[in-house]
C-alpha cells in the first residue's frame, strides 16, 4: 500500500496586495518651487519700481515759445534737454555764418546725458538759414575750420555738403544744403566726458 495517499492539502491563503506606495512628492516640490520663484520676481519688480518712483525727478520749465527745458534725474544719472533759441556758438564749438538767421524749429536744442560716475554725453544742435549761395557759405567754413576737418563729403545721400571734425570723443559737424532761397546750415557738436555743452 502506498503511503502517499492524497492527504488533504491545507489551503494556502491568498497573498495580500502590496501596501500602497507613498505618493510621489515631486509634483508638490515643483509647484512649490515655481510659486516661490514667481513670488521672488514679483517682490523684486515691486521693490525696483518703488526705488525708481522715489528716485526719479522730472522737471519741466517753459519760458515762452523760444525756450523750453526738461530734466530727468535718476539714481543712475540724468538727462537735460533744452529746446532753446540761444544755443551759443561756444556750445556748438563752431563758427556761425555771419549773415545766417537762426531757424526756430524742434530740431534745435542742447542735450546733456549724465551717466554714473563722471561719464557724460553732450549734444548741441542748431539750424540757420542764409540767402547767400552754398559756394559762398562753403568757402567761409573752409577758411574757418578747413585745417581741422577730418572728413569731408561734397554731397551725401541727402545732397548736403558735410564738414566733420573728430578729435577723440569730440565730434563737430557742419552740414550745408543748397535751397532755392539760399543755404541751410546745420551745426552739431557731440562731446563725451565731463565738460558741459551750454
Amino acid at each position: 500500500m502506498s503511503t502517499s495517499a492524497s492527504l488533504p492539502r491545507t489551503p494556502v491563503p491568498p497573498t495580500p496586495p502590496p501596501p500602497p506606495r507613498p505618493r510621489s512628492n515631486i509634483l508638490s516640490i515643483v509647484l512649490l518651487s515655481v510659486g516661490l520663484i514667481v513670488l521672488i520676481c514679483v517682490l523684486t519688480v515691486w521693490a525696483g519700481l518703488r526705488f525708481l518712483a522715489h528716485g526719479v525727478r522730472i522737471n519741466v520749465s517753459d519760458e515762452g515759445a523760444a525756450k523750453k527745458a526738461v530734466s530727468i534725474n535718476t539714481p543712475f544719472g540724468g538727462i537735460q534737454v533744452n529746446k532753446s533759441s540761444d544755443v551759443s556758438e561756444a556750445a556748438l564749438g563752431l563758427p556761425v555764418y555771419p549773415k545766417a538767421a537762426r531757424l526756430h524749429d524742434d530740431s534745435s536744442a542742447s542735450v546733456s546725458l549724465g551717466l554714473p560716475g563722471d561719464a557724460a554725453l553732450h549734444v548741441a544742435a542748431a539750424k540757420y538759414q542764409t540767402a547767400d549761395s552754398i559756394e559762398k557759405v562753403k568757402a567761409f567754413y573752409q577758411d574757418r575750420i578747413g585745417k581741422e576737418v577730418t572728413n569731408y563729403k561734397e554731397k551725401d545721400r541727402e545732397g548736403k555738403t558735410v564738414f566733420e571734425i573728430k578729435v577723440g570723443d569730440d565730434v563737430k559737424v557742419v552740414a550745408l544744403k543748397d535751397q532755392f532761397d539760399g543755404t541751410r546750415i546745420e551745426l552739431v557738436h557731440i562731446s563725451a566726458g565731463g565738460g558741459e555743452a551750454d
